[in-house]
């Protein structure tokens, strides 16, 4: 299959993963908003279905933007790299998802493509681009503790922006 196509498939795959959460993600945000003690709500305020869905496109439209804008057969091409990070960030989502699905004791959104497309495909992904050499090899590596290091922080921040956006709309 062609590089093109394949990092192509990172963004058409976080659309079919964010479309399964949209889908299913109201009940577990009415279970969540109503967990969170009293004390606590200030510092971790409740998130409402349209935040969640704006934050949904943002998340969904960033693959996109990259891929669109970026030359995806350059070997250790800026597109190419912010793609690889962008994947790794979809395999700490899975491991999130894990996680959730274990608090909640059973389902919980996103879990479905997250072990049935996200994780292999980031173990394909991720293998053909060191075997090809998309990028050096430290790079590669970076591109995991990068997406890590976003995943949280990144998700939490747009998750605000999208409450920002959500309240002006």
């Amino acid at each position: 299959m062609d590089r093109r196509l394949v990092l192509w498939l990172a963004p058409i795959f976080t659309t079919i993963h964010n479309v399964e959460e949209a889908l299913l993600m109201p009940a577990m945000l009415e279970r969540r908003n109503s967990s969170v003690p009293g004390l606590f709500q200030k510092l971790i305020p409740p998130i409402t279905y349209k935040q969640f869905l704006i934050a949904l496109a943002i998340t969904t439209v960033i693959p996109y933007v990259i891929a669109g804008c970026g030359d995806l057969l350059l070997i250790g091409g800026r597109a190419v790299y912010l793609l690889l990070i962008f994947q790794a960030m979809m395999l700490f989502n899975v491991l999130a998802h894990g996680m959730m699905a274990t608090m909640m004791g059973g389902y919980a959104p996103g879990l479905a493509t997250a072990l049935i497309l996200n994780l292999p495909f980031s173990i394909y992904l991720f293998r053909r681009a060191d075997k090809e050499q998309w990028v050096n090899k430290k790079s590669l590596r970076l591109a995991f503790v990068i997406g890590g290091l976003l995943h949280t922080p990144g998700l939490t921040a747009v998750i605000l922006i999208a409450g920002s956006i959500a309240n002006k709309v």
